[in-house]
């Protein structure tokens, strides 16, 4: 095969043999409502029947719209290292119109500690292309190819959703220019041994038909003022379970029967039993009665650009004990990229040399952040000595975050992840600083591995028997 062409010998969708559903699960001024403004994320409601038997865990998720709408998206991952084989798996599962597997690297011993199609007899064999003809078996419902060649222009644009998962900083800003001016989904993620980066843009203007998937809530109404402010209270024996900024309407109410079936009113939660409605002085005097009802509205959002949200970055806190961490570790990874462009590599495992090299690399970065913290020098030391390693654990679990990302550029179901999210496992590393000498890499299919922790660890966790 060309290493311009797309692999050919990707499993096509048998015959339909299952049970095939048709039905909705939401009501039909929803469902119509969510159709048209789903048209604005490239994506439109199908008539594509859905395997019920297939997807049935999934169906009760998702509904059937969401499943209909992933159904009609194709999907690129490019890097198919640890991370990106877990988010192809992960993706193919799920059930997208087809998933297109990018590699340009060839098969080295660090990629054995995490990838786990590949073994010693693939090194120096394209990655895509022997974790396709696996990942194609996973489900025959979804055409999965793989492609070695470059990700031009016209070729990014033919995708619903992109994922990069091994880029270099350049490629990553010249394809987040592509994807941000063509409405294409675009989710960067990245493992550096404990640590791990993931980015989203999904574009200028993305709706998101239902951002939690609960049911919409009620609760009975205790009493309403008569202000500027328009305090509802809820009857005492149940939270109302709303949030700032959800929508609701009213039946049932007697005095202000002006609420009544009104057009939906966007609140702000006061406390458990209370929230503000805003101005009801003009409005009949309360007297009893009432049921607010929270209306399910499309949310849309603005995704910043990759290159505009690198120097004011919008983060997701996962971790409150460790709250600032995301801020250095936006920096880390930034400088990393930027290490990489000058070196052509990744620090070495446990050098102090490597280290301090990439801490004035931070401290170049810092000036380009807005609102920047103080460098923590202890976390961008762990950093640095620990970042070439390659880890299944961290892999997997950032793998899973991505492509429950994915599902929701295809669907718009779910809120997405505004638009980075740091995670580390820094209490996994040793308290003490390993020698170099003890992760020396020595062309293992534990390379990844041993570069975090060391080969005395590790031959302590060979010995283990369970």
């Amino acid at each position: 095969m060309s290493s311009a062409e797309v692999a050919t010998n990707s499993i096509d969708p048998p015959a339909k043999k299952r049970k095939i559903a048709t039905g909705e699960t939401t009501p039909a001024n929803s469902v119509s409502k969510a159709n048209s403004v789903m048209a604005n994320n490239g994506s439109v409601v199908s008539n594509q029947d859905i395997d019920e038997g297939l997807y049935s865990r999934q169906l009760y998720v998702l509904g059937h719209d969401a499943m209909r709408r992933m159904a009609t998206s194709d999907v690129l991952i490019s890097g198919l290292g640890g991370l990106g084989v877990e988010i192809a798996k992960n993706v193919i599962l799920s059930g997208v119109k087809s998933v297109t597997l990018h590699d340009e690297s060839l098969c080295t011993f660090s990629d054995l500690s995490s990838q786990f199609y590949l073994t010693e007899d693939c090194i120096g064999k394209n990655r895509a292309e022997v974790s396709c003809q696996f990942l194609a078996e996973l489900n025959n419902y979804v055409p999965t190819r793989a492609y070695t060649g470059p990700l031009t222009d016209d070729f990014v644009k033919g995708f619903s959703v992109v994922v990069l998962t091994n880029s270099s900083y350049d490629e990553k800003r010249r394809i987040s220019e592509i994807t941000h001016a063509s409405n294409v989904k675009l989710i960067i993620a990245s493992t550096r041994g404990v640590f791990a980066q993931v980015f989203c843009d999904f574009g200028k203007d993305f709706v998101v038909v239902d951002t939690n998937g609960e049911n919409p809530v009620s609760a009975m109404i205790a009493n309403i003022s008569k202000d500027e402010e328009g305090v509802v209270a809820c009857l005492d024996d149940a939270r109302h379970g709303l949030e700032t900024d959800d929508y609701v309407t009213f039946s049932e109410v007697q005095g202000m029967t002006e609420l009544n079936n009104c057009e939906p009113i966007k609140i702000k939660v006061l406390g458990p039993y209370t929230f503000s409605i805003g101005k009801t002085s003009d409005f009949s005097e309360y007297a009893r009665g009432g049921i607010v009802h929270q209306v399910k509205v499309p949310k849309t959002l603005h995704f910043a650009s990759y290159v505009e949200s690198l120097e004011e970055p919008k983060v997701m806190i996962t971790n409150f004990a460790k709250f600032d961490q995301p801020k250095q570790l936006h920096i880390a990874f930034a400088a990393l990229d930027s290490y990489m462009k000058d070196k052509g590599k990744l620090p070495r495992p446990w050098n102090k040399e490597d280290a301090e090299t990439l801490k004035s690399y931070c401290e170049k970065a810092v000036i380009n952040l807005k609102d920047a913290p103080e460098l923590d020098a202890t976390l961008i030391e762990k950093f640095a000595k620990t970042c070439r390693g390659n880890l299944n654990p961290v892999n997997a679990f950032i793998g899973g975050v991505v492509a429950q990302e994915v599902m929701k550029a295809c669907s718009g179901k779910f809120h997405p992840i505004e638009q980075y999210l740091y995670y580390d496992a820094l209490e996994c590393l040793p308290e003490q600083d390993i020698s170099e000498d003890d992760c020396v890499v020595k062309n293992s299919r534990y390379d990844g591995q041993t570069v975090v922790f060391g080969h005395q660890l590790q031959k302590k966790l060979g010995s283990l028997k369970y």
